[in-house]
């Protein structure tokens, strides 16, 4: 083999390592803000549908404790794994308008429940979204607002 073959060929072997540590540099950088997109991805979902099912919940009830009572219940199924998710709690009262029995006209009476859940970023973490608050740490809090009408079960 010949002095400029043997350049040639360890400068393509050189050119290969120094593509190959490149590449695998932003493969790994993609691969670390997939992990927090996804854990916070996953942390809004649980608290979007934990909001939801207490809601619904709560629309069951006869009174504001009652109904109370029911969302907090709901909420107890959609417990986090105590690391990456918190368990979903009430953000403020649940907000119980019924009229007293008597609602205005093309009006349904109604129930309001607010939630949140902090989801903890296992890298850091990206600002993405209006909805979410950022905390120290990698956490995210997100919350979650629904109104259900009040079902009337006699």
């Amino acid at each position: 083999m010949s002095l400029q073959a043997s350049r040639k060929l360890r400068s393509t072997r050189a050119h290969t390592a120094l593509e190959l540590v490149c590449s695998m540099f932003f493969l790994t950088i993609f691969a670390l803000l997939g992990a927090d997109m996804g854990v916070i991805m996953l942390g809004a979902y649980q608290n979007d549908r934990a909001c939801r099912d207490a809601a619904r919940s709560a629309a069951l009830g006869q009174d504001a404790v009652q109904s109370t009572k029911l969302a907090i219940a709901a909420l107890k199924a959609h417990a986090g794994d105590g690391y990456y998710f918190s368990n979903p709690a009430l953000n403020g009262a649940i907000v119980y308008n019924d009229f007293l029995g008597n609602p205005p006209p093309q009006t349904s009476p109604f129930v309001t429940v607010s939630t949140q859940t902090t989801a903890k970023a296992p890298f850091a973490p990206l600002h993405y979204s209006d909805n979410a608050i950022f905390l120290d740490g990698g956490t995210i809090t997100f919350k979650q607002k629904y109104t259900f009408p009040i079902v009337r079960t006699k």
